[in-house]
């Protein structure tokens, strides 16, 4: 799974099966988890009654009822009495959590869930009786101790009971109830709101019901065999184990229980044992999982969700009823998770929940900063409200299958018999310490950090999400007792766990993890990390790099194009000429002009996206030339129609002028753009294609910063600037020419045109050896294999190409819809909106150039070490909080009318949202959209392929650089959700669908696709050939 550790494919195959016995067993255990989730759900509720209010809080009523408007929205709540209420339950969880602990252990399970039932009991008719805050406290208190035991002990008991293939499923069973009791309380206190007097008492005692169930039933369960064997009952364990898995047959279960057993009776102290060295994996996990959890910031949308909607605007019946509809999201969200856990894993609801929730408090945060800006003057309307509601929802809907059930489902699994207690102690320890402290401080935080609270918690859940993606390893269906095995197996946590705590072999379900430790590691459900080291003889020579280094020269005209055209577009003398209205409109100081739209010219947009047609449209005559005559003639016809391209538009006189400059400096950015990439993934070895093929890249952010730094210099000219700024595409444009006049084809060309002797000749030289037979014969297949394809263009769409069509499609189409063209080619623009004067403006657009080249560098370092789909899945979501972020920045100071202007602070966070948003696309889908596509075609569809990348990746540039500007003045600030929503949808389908091609040889690429869970099916057997070669081991 990815680095983060193996998919154990192990099937707990030990003798019997799912009984009604265990089913039943497990759901009334788990039904303690109603007493937690009801006083989650019941606090914020009666906190935002204005009769609880008025008599234990009545600071807090009489802000609350303060409509002068000099009162902060963000401060109404802040009072450390009323988070002391709400929070005392936690300190009290975390105290207890301990004690429960040795009673767990000594007395077993069921008595510790009897134990926290009956306190649970006695605070709830406690607080329902409250006269005074003392009582209140007190009753807390009592509740915490009865929410400390059951959520010690309702885990551990779960994940014992259960059989292997359903123990995820049959313990995220205390995560469900624990939503249904949120949505009960939900429930009672908007019932409760419409009593006359006294609402709030009844809210608060009727927690006394779930306490009433969970006692009863505690009382009524039979222990489980784990405990059982612990406290020395060995024949009646094994009874209990016969009838919960409904067979006599249950020795092998049996002797790896006795073994725990016997290794736990080693332990006298489980709290000196946990810290040992061999036991670190576990206690990392346990004490890092719950504090993730609660930085999430879930109890504080769920403890004072009524208190936040009420705050957002609503009414205090509305917000009540919006608390319910949270509620029932998270019940229906949680059965997601219960019918997923099994199936897919922990590993993909933990990272797919964890970007959901990053999208969704950006969202909360650029809702609220929309409306009560920094001041917190203002109220929701009813859009906006829905808004903020929405985001909500979604987010609770992925903390719901996803951290609220695996924060109590993974540390109750993870752990061996001697230890297992003591360290579900701890989960539930630093659990409920850190609802208490975020429990204290949230009201405080919202006053002081506003808006800022929700990015905040936002950052933690992106650092929670990476934590996982590393270090969280796979552990469906791993028989609890031998959970040792998957940490040995993990790449980080194996050197802490000692052979003899292993066993590997002893058992039959141990054939499984024999086939994984041969491929080590599967990358998620996206397809296996080959670990071929694609080892044809020969070295990494300077001339194959001098070679790749010059082709890759081919990538400065485009970047240079990209980064000249908002340059130009931003200059008053260019403007003046060519389009005076948008001047016109540039000048207007009188205000009334959106910001959002003050560039909107069909024209203008024309101007520079008529490149990206013509780009298009020539991709497919490029095709045909880079395979009939080679890929260097290719380069140089692009090199030399972009340089007339240049010259032309240096000397435009009027827009007609412009626009066929344009139409050339396409069709030369057609050509190099389809011939480039598959000359460098040609040339380069397997080891280092990546990073030799991102040269492209690293040359076109050398060509986006060239020009931006140019344009910054022109723009001082007190005439004709902006003519020297678009007349020096031409440097470029002759390097690439010169270049590729000087370059030899690659051997794959060589062969393609029949000319075997020279490949094989040029193969011995940027190989560096004259041990070429293996990857020559490569080669030779491969042509054959095309030269049976007269028609590149009609083979390319039949069934076993499905694949790599599929990749080359949607990978420029997904490249242009993170809006990364949208800021480089109207970075200035962009940026003299946002309120940077004209210089400012490009100097701006010289800091993000700056960053797109050394972000490349650390791609190109990165690519053949990690793989391209840790870099495609890492920037993604950095991708996606940046364009959240953006849109945020630009709504809390334009809003919804566009009128505004950024001050300094504002702006420095724009332009540090948007640094750190093309850092991400420089190390992922700047480079990786030309890699992938270039590496993944058999010779027969590569040249074809190619001009697909390039003729939808144009096309779709041409549709977003025409429709940008319109959008931005239409959509404002919510254009940046809209491409943060594409890199969400992208990021998932590489997860899902794209494999891990580094290291494989190019001509071996169908053995990628083969072994891949999901296109294997598309590719014949004949297609691959797995054994013919030694690199096939």
């Amino acid at each position: 799974m990815a680095i983060g550790g193996i998919d154990t494919k192990v099937k707990g195959n030990y003798e019997g099966r799912v009984t009604p016995f265990v089913i039943i067993s497990c759901v009334v255990a788990a039904t303690g988890g109603l007493i937690f989730g009801y006083d989650i759900g019941i606090s914020g509720g009666v906190t935002s009654m204005d009769e609880f209010l008025m008599k234990f809080f009545p600071v807090v009523y009489r802000r609350q009822m303060d409509t002068s408007g000099n009162e902060s929205q963000y401060c109404k709540f802040e009072n450390h009495l009323l988070t002391l209420f709400t929070s005392s339950l936690y300190l009290a969880a975390l105290i207890s959590s301990f004690f429960a602990s040795a009673t767990t252990r000594k007395f077993g399970r069921k008595i510790s869930m009897t134990v926290g039932g009956s306190v649970f009991l006695i605070g709830a008719i406690l607080n329902g009786a409250a006269m005074n805050v003392e009582m209140l406290i007190i009753g807390r208190l009592l509740l915490g101790v009865g929410i400390g035991y059951g959520n010690q002990s309702v885990p551990v008991y779960l994940s014992e009971m259960a059989p292997p293939k359903l123990r995820g499923a049959l313990n995220i069973g205390f995560q469900m109830m624990t939503t249904i009791g949120i949505l009960a309380a939900s429930l009672v206190n908007y019932g409760t709101a419409q009593m006359k007097a006294n609402g709030w008492r009844v809210s608060l005692v009727l927690a006394g019901v779930p306490a009433v169930i969970m006692t009863v039933g505690a009382i009524m369960l039979p222990d489980t065999p784990n405990s059982m064997i612990e406290r020395g009952q060995k024949e009646e364990a094994r009874a209990m184990l016969q009838k919960i898995r409904g067979t006599t047959e249950v020795d092998e279960e049996f002797n790896d229980l006795i073994e725990a057993s016997e290794a736990s009776q080693k332990v006298p102290n489980p709290w000196k044992t946990i810290f040992e060295h061999k036991y670190r994996p576990q206690l990392v996990i346990t004490c890092l999982i719950p504090f993730f959890q609660q930085v999430t910031g879930i109890n504080v949308i769920m403890f004072y969700a009524p208190v936040l909607f009420r705050t957002l605007g609503f009414a205090n019946d509305a917000s009540l009823m919006s608390a319910v509809v949270t509620g029932l999201v998270n019940v229906f969200a949680t059965i997601v998770s219960i019918l997923a856990v099994d199936k897919f894993g922990r590993r993909v609801l933990f990272l797919e929940g964890g970007i959901q929730m990053i999208i969704c408090q950006i969202g909360v945060g650029a809702s609220i900063a929309s409306v009560f800006g920094v001041s917190g003057q203002g109220t929701f309307n009813k859009a906006f409200g829905n808004v903020a509601l929405s985001f909500i929802c979604i987010y609770v809907a992925a903390f719901a299958w996803s951290w609220g059930p695996l924060g109590w489902l993974v540390p109750s699994e993870i752990h061996p018999m001697e230890t297992r207690s003591a360290g579900q102690s701890i989960n539930v320890s630093i659990n409920m310490f850190f609802t208490f402290i975020i429990g204290q401080l949230f009201l405080s935080m919202l006053c002081h950090m506003k808006f800022g609270l929700f990015f905040f918690f936002a950052g933690w859940v992106f650092i929670m999400t990476v934590f996982v993606y590393m270090f969280v390893p796979e552990t469906k269906n791993m028989p609890i007792e031998e959970m040792n095995k998957v940490w040995k197996a993990h790449w980080f946590w194996g050197k802490y766990i000692p052979e003899d705590a292993v066993g590997l072999g002893n058992h039959k379900h141990d054939d499984a993890r024999k086939e994984f430790k041969r491929k080590l590691v599967t990358m998620a459900i996206g397809g296996i990390n080959t670990k071929v080291k694609g080892n044809y003889e020969g070295r990494v020579t300077p001339f194959v790099v001098i070679s790749c280094v010059v082709a890759a020269t081919g990538g400065l005209i485009f970047g240079y194009d990209i980064g000249i055209s908002g340059g130009v577009t931003s200059m008053d003398e260019f403007l003046m000429k060519f389009f005076p209205s948008v001047y016109r409109r540039q000048m207007d100081t009188s205000g009334n002009e959106s910001q959002y739209c003050k560039f909107e010219n069909h024209l203008l947009t024309l101007f520079t996206s008529s490149l990206y047609l013509a780009a298009l449209i020539s991709s497919f005559f490029a095709s045909a030339t880079t395979r009939k005559f080679g890929r260097k003639i290719s380069m140089t016809v692009g090199g030399s129609v972009f340089l007339i391209g240049a010259i032309l538009n240096g000397a435009a006189m009027n827009v007609e002028m412009l626009i066929i400059g344009r139409l050339l400096l396409g069709v030369g950015i057609g050509y190099g753009n389809q011939s480039v990439p598959v000359y460098l993934s040609e040339m380069a070895p397997p080891k280092l294609r990546g990073a030799l093929n991102i040269g492209f890249q690293m040359m076109t952010t050398i060509g986006i910063l060239a020009a931006s730094l140019v344009n910054y210099g022109t723009a001082q000219m007190k005439a004709n600037g902006w003519r020297v700024s678009l007349v020096l595409a031409g440097v470029p444009a002759l390097i690439m020419t010169v270049g590729a006049i000087m370059l030899p084809d690659t051997p794959n060309s060589m062969i393609e045109r029949g000319q075997k002797e020279e490949a094989r000749a040029m193969l011995q030289k940027i190989r560096g050896t004259t041990e070429v037979d293996e990857e020559f014969n490569d080669l030779i297949e491969a042509s054959e294999a095309s030269l049976k394809v007269p028609n590149p263009w009609k083979t390319i769409f039949e069934h076993k190409y499905r694949p790599q069509l599929v990749i080359t499609c949607l990978i420029p189409f997904f490249q242009q819809v993170t809006g990364i063209n949208v800021i480089m080619f109207y970075a200035p623009v962009l940026f003299r909106t946002l309120g940077f004067a004209n210089d400012a403006s490009l100097m701006s657009a010289v800091v993000t150039g700056l960053v797109n080249v050394f972000a490349t560098v650390v791609s190109i370092l990165a690519v053949d070490k990690f793989g391209r789909r840790v870099l495609f899945l890492e920037g993604g979501i950095q991708m996606i909080i940046c364009q959240i972020g953006v849109g945020a920045s630009i709504a809390s100071v334009f809003g919804v009318s566009g009128q505004g202007t950024f001050n300094k602070a504002f702006g420095n966070v724009a332009l540090s949202f948007i640094c750190i948003y093309v850092a991400a696309f420089a190390w992922s889908w700047g480079p990786l959209g030309w890699l992938v596509p270039s590496e993944i075609h058999p010779m027969e569809t590569r040249s074809a392929g190619q001009s697909i990348n390039v003729s939808i990746n144009m096309f779709f540039t041409f549709i977003i650089g025409q429709l940008f500007l319109s959008m931005l003045c239409h959509m404002k600030f919510g254009l940046f959700f809209f491409f943060a929503g594409w890199v969400f949808i992208m990021t998932v389908f590489v997860y899902m669908f794209v494999p891990e091609t580094k290291n494989m040889p190019i001509e071996e690429m169908n053995k990628v696709w083969k072994a891949h869970w999901f296109w294997g099916k598309y590719i014949p057997e004949d297609a691959v050939g797995l054994g013919n070669h030694k690199h096939d081991v």
